[in-house]
């Protein structure tokens, strides 16, 4: 695994030195690079396509068309290698290549950002998250997406607080409905995860009230609902709400088997919760100021 390690950080070196190189190692006219290289993407020849390519960056360092390489770099990364590792040392150089054009150095900061969260890189995700969400002219689809990574990030440490604080910035913007369901729904989370039942349903309510949203996000956060319900002792609740999602919940069979559980329940006489398994004798955290 070192070893492995150790041949990655060395190839990205290498990949660097060799773009940031000024010494051309042959006098072919950029053109001929671009062509070369379009000819061997018709042909499906990817290694010769990349080479050329990576050519054309080397001894173009102020070519008009590299944004458009580079994107076609990382498209054959992504897409047609499938090397997230590759995509992100190519975006981290253009990260840096790009820096003072805000507009391109937002869109590389986005999708860094997203491939280091499914790379597992938490730490390098949360840096470029915090100065997206700092940014002041990030548009409010982009910048709710910051917020609710923001919270991911703050959820994967057990920090509740500022998790929600960032949520609640999220819900501030002027986004477009889909962006502000995953804001609730990550509220939600974040209010159960922390046993603020009320806060939870509040949050799935507030969802819910959201006009436009597609039947599977509807029933996605009906179905946390009900367990947020049957949670709160409400176990009748819990089951018309079970009841009313079982045409358009993707996999009917587990809420056949949540209603057969909820069957002989009764709700309690008082709506207190009981604690969770686990939390006997704990003190109940108290619930998110509003």
């Amino acid at each position: 695994m070192r070893k492995k390690n150790s041949d990655r950080a060395l190839a990205a070196l290498l990949l660097l030195a060799l773009l940031l190189c000024a010494c051309p190692l042959e006098e072919n006219r950029a053109g001929d690079d671009l062509l070369l290289a379009d000819k061997a993407v018709e042909e499906q020849d990817v290694g010769d396509a990349e080479m050329y390519f990576l050519r054309y960056l080397r001894k173009n360092p102020d070519g008009k068309r590299r944004w458009d390489v580079w994107q076609q770099l990382l498209s054959i990364a992504l897409n047609i290698r499938q090397d997230n590792a590759t995509a992100k040392d190519y975006l981290e150089i253009m990260l840096v290549e790009f820096s003072g054009d805000p507009s391109r150095r937002r869109d590389i900061a986005m999708d860094l950002a997203l491939l280091c969260r499914d790379m597992r890189f938490y730490t390098r995700a949360a840096e470029l998250w915090e100065s997206l969400a700092d940014d002041p002219d990030l548009g409010a689809e982009e910048k709710a997406l910051a917020y609710r990574e923001q919270a991911y990030n703050y959820l994967r440490r057990l920090e509740f607080t500022p998790a929600a604080e960032s949520l609640d910035l999220c819900l501030k913007l002027k986004a477009g409905p889909e962006r502000m369901a995953d804001c609730y729904y990550a509220l939600a989370e974040t209010q159960l995860l922390n046993e603020d039942l009320k806060a939870s349903e509040t949050a799935l309510r507030d969802l819910l009230m959201i006009e436009g949203l597609p039947e599977d996000r509807k029933s996605a956060a009906v179905f946390m609902l009900s367990e947020v319900l049957e949670m709160r002792d409400l176990p009748e609740e819990s089951r018309l709400l079970l009841e009313s999602i079982m045409q358009t919940y993707p996999n009917s069979k587990v809420i056949e088997v949540r209603l057969g559980a909820l069957k002989g329940k009764k709700s309690a006489a008082s709506p207190a919760r009981s604690p969770r398994p686990g939390t006997e004798g704990r003190n109940p955290a108290p619930e998110r100021r509003k």
